[in-house]
């Protein structure tokens, strides 16, 4: 006797999708909900939810989703609209795109990470930006300038 959904449908909320340690996926994977990966993926997986790449999981391609915590091995692309944690066992090569970036002691990561707050216009949003106009430049060194003032304590 399991909970009935009107029209039969499933809400995104109660999927919960694995792809089990030993198999191999070549190609790419599409879901709506929360997905957990032990295997290895070689292609772009996109998930609607939270997606968990378990310690012996390997991905070759992009990942794509909402959230995304990190155990296993990813090469390619990592993009979360919302909060990515790489933990202790990660190692990541590549891109990271997302909001907010957790790196959990002993988590590797070689490549770049883009984590601008970005509007509708794709321009940085108001009251996020390094270095705030208000802080003058002070030279330091010739060549070398730093923001702010050298007696300030909040310089960094």
């Amino acid at each position: 006797m399991g909970a009935k959904f009107i029209n039969d449908e499933i809400p995104a909320s109660v999927l919960h999708n694995a792809l089990a340690f030993g198999t191999t996926v070549k190609g790419d994977i599409t879901t709506d909900g929360d997905f957990r990966l032990d295997g290895r993926l070689e292609g772009t997986i996109s998930c609607g939810g939270k997606i968990v790449i378990g310690e012996t999981a390997e991905v070759e391609g992009d990942i794509i989703s909402v959230n995304a915590e990190i155990f296993g091995r990813v090469t390619g692309s990592i993009t979360t609209s919302e909060v990515l944690v790489l933990k202790p066992t990660a190692i990541i090569k590549g891109i990271i795109t997302t909001q907010a970036l957790v790196v959990e002691p002993s988590a590797k990561f070689s490549g770049t990470c883009n984590m601008t707050l970005e509007t509708e216009d794709n321009e940085i949003a108001p009251g996020n930006n390094l270095f705030p106009e208000a802080m003058p430049a002070t030279p330091l060194i010739e060549g070398f300038v730093a923001m702010g003032n050298m007696n300030d304590d909040k310089l960094f």
